[in-house]
């Protein structure tokens, strides 16, 4: 399997924390979509141009995260199962895949580039910012009962959130919550996350 992804990407991230609770051998290809050489010569192997992007052994192109992993969960026998093998349980993962995607990914994105525009638009910001304490006020209390996000074992919905959290622990102080600051903690703690966390840190040093 070959992964074109960016160690910055959350989405990227997400699959590659599921790759490695999977244990699933695979190459990696960093992909700087900024770079307009890079960007069409990648473009040759998926046309839409997003990341990340799974190649498998037929040749077939998976692009989507959240496919990408109910994919390697399905064919991948070893490691983490990721997603749980009851119809119920494994809607309440889907379930909190999407909400960790829609609720905190994409108002990321938007709070971001808000604060990178800087036009005096404070009020958006602070917007999106009480849209992100909301979310992660639920979180706390749905942890209260769940060891993971959605119970006691590792999961799709946790790959989903951890990036997102990654993002904001500094900004929203994580540890000052009872309950996410308890997951946090755990999650830092686990391989699969710990190996992203190096890949992002060697990233932005090289970048500095």
């Amino acid at each position: 399997m070959d992964l074109y992804y960016h160690p910055l990407s959350r989405q990227s991230q997400k699959v590659l924390i599921a790759l490695y609770e999977k244990q699933a051998h695979f190459y990696p290809h960093i992909i700087d979509l900024t770079d307009p050489y890079a960007r069409r010569e990648f473009q040759r192997i998926d046309s839409t141009g997003y990341l990340p992007t799974l190649r498998i052994e037929s040749g077939e192109i998976i692009p989507d995260a959240s496919v990408i992993i109910e994919y390697l969960d399905a064919t991948v026998a070893q490691g983490t199962q990721l997603i749980p093998l009851t119809i119920e349980d494994a809607l309440q993962v889907r379930l909190y895949d999407r909400l960790s995607d829609t609720r905190l990914d994409k108002v990321i994105d938007n709070w971001q580039s808000a604060q990178r525009k800087n036009l005096n638009n404070q009020l958006r910001i602070k917007q999106l910012e009480n849209e992100l304490l909301t979310t992660l006020d639920s979180f706390d209390r749905r942890l209260a009962t769940n060891h993971w996000l959605c119970g006691d074992s590792f999961s799709l919905a946790d790959c989903a959130a951890i990036p997102c959290l990654l993002t904001l622990e500094t900004k929203f102080n994580l540890l000052d919550y009872e309950h996410l600051g308890r997951y946090w903690i755990q999650a830092t703690l686990r391989g699969a996350v710990n190996q992203v966390q190096e890949e992002v840190a060697l990233t932005l040093a090289r970048q500095a």
